[in-house]
């Protein structure tokens, strides 16, 4: 046997990961139609999204390569439809924070088009997440990080993609997944908020951790501070830094990516993720599930009901 054979397999980082396999913010858009609505053939994505032919057949063959969707062959394009995988299907809850999120924190924007319904309670649906072992609702001053392993600086700097025009995403109609992307939907904003969770607080050290230039990082820190999800503490006068601390608005942004590494934990790194979690409240390792914020049951897919309140 190898060297390489007989060395332990590395710890993967889920974040990392699942925005690797997802893409940029038009694959989660893709989905959300997929989920939500039921959108299945390429016309459809493509007349609900109005985004590129050409992106949307790209950003399909990603979701089918991750296995996240499954493609029916059909004589033409056009008539291709895509199926939900169960991994697409548990990527719901990545969606709902995303959704939840921008309906509070977003709705200065102007209203939504969206309307969703938990079938068991009869009432508007709010995602939330709660430990799995003390069903208390998850904050993120309440959890603890015990380890964390990232992905080297190198590898997160191997491939670049562009992120899509935030204008773009809301062509298809307003929505407050694709304004929660608008923030966080390019994976250097996505990355940053991550390491923020994680406790970085200094400029040198987003640079150190994510391999990132410094013009790009003072570009994403300056907006998510314009944006009001982190907040610049001065720590030394001459010359002059900062440290960059999540607001209430950020920390309300914890289930965002905090399902994301949930879902990659399971789907990619098969419970050897990188990062470990524990939950103040009962000491447990965080195990993450979903509830509806009105009666506090367990949440899938299939209970909640999304309707439309205007056509595109």
């Amino acid at each position: 046997m190898t060297e390489a054979e007989n060395a332990t397999p590395q710890p993967i980082d889920s974040v990392y990961e699942t925005g690797e396999v997802l893409g940029d913010a038009w694959s989660w858009l893709i989905l959300r139609e997929a989920i939500f609505h039921g959108t299945g053939r390429f016309n459809e994505f493509q007349r609900r999204l109005g985004i590129p032919l050409d992106t949307l057949a790209a950003r399909l063959d990603r979701l089918v390569h991750g296995e996240l969707l499954r493609r029916e062959e059909r004589s033409s394009r056009q008539d291709v439809r895509y199926e939900v995988m169960p991994r697409g299907e548990d990527f719901f809850t990545c969606l709902v924070a995303a959704l939840r999120w921008g309906d509070e924190h977003c709705a200065d924007q102007g209203a939504t088009d969206l309307t969703a319904t938990h079938r068991a309670c009869g009432e508007p649906f709010r995602a939330t997440l709660r430990c799995g072992s003390c069903w208390t609702p998850i904050d993120a001053r309440e959890v603890v990080v015990d380890s964390v392993r990232r992905a080297s600086s190198d590898l997160i700097t191997k491939k670049r993609q562009r992120s899509p025009n935030r204008r773009l995403l809301e062509r298809g109609g307003p929505c407050s997944v694709a304004r929660t992307l608008a923030v966080i939907g390019d994976r250097w904003s996505s990355l940053v908020v991550r390491e923020a969770f994680l406790g970085t607080r200094r400029f040198g050290e987003f640079q150190d951790r994510l391999g990132i230039a410094p013009n790009i990082l003072s570009n994403r820190l300056s907006r998510l501070v314009e944006l009001g999800v982190l907040a610049a503490e001065p720590y030394q006068v001459k010359p002059p830094r900062h440290e960059y601390r999540l607001t209430p608005k950020g920390l309300a942004l914890y289930p965002v990516p905090l399902s994301l590494l949930a879902w990659g934990d399971r789907w990619l790194a098969s419970g050897k993720g990188g990062i470990r979690l524990l939950h103040r409240g009962c000491g447990q390792r965080l195990d993450v599930a979903l509830s509806c914020d009105h009666c506090s049951e367990r949440v899938g897919h299939r209970d909640v009901e999304f309707v439309r309140t205007a056509q595109h």
